[in-house]
C-alpha cells in the first residue's frame, strides 16, 4: 500500500490478475457473488502478506480446500444470507 493507505499500480495489477486468472481457472464469473467473494478473500490475502498473483492464488486455494473439507456430499443445503433464516 501507498502511504496515503491506497494501492499502487503494481499492487492493483496483481490483484486484478489474481482475480481474473483465479476465476478463469475455476470458470467463475469475476462479477458473480462467487467471483465478489473470491475477490475479498484475495484481498485478505494481500493484507497478511501475499504481494504476488501466485502468492495470493496460492492463499485462495487453501481457504477454498479448507472450506470443502467440511461439505459431505447429500447433506441438506445451509441457506445462505440472502436466502434468509428458516421460520
Amino acid at each position: 500500500m501507498t502511504t496515503s493507505g491506497g494501492f499502487d499500480e503494481t499492487q492493483l495489477n496483481a490483484f486484478k490478475n489474481a482475480h481474473l486468472d483465479w476465476c478463469a481457472a475455476n470458470s467463475i464469473d469475476p462479477k458473480s457473488e462467487l467471483g465478489e467473494d473470491a475477490g475479498a478473500y484475495l484481498l485478505r490475502a494481500f493484507n497478511t502478506g501475499s504481494r504476488t498473483a501466485d502468492e495470493m492464488i496460492v492463499a485462495l486455494d487453501r481457504f477454498a480446500e479448507e472450506r470443502a473439507r467440511h461439505v459431505q456430499l447429500g447433506s441438506p443445503a445451509i441457506p445462505s444470507s440472502k436466502d434468509g433464516l428458516p421460520d
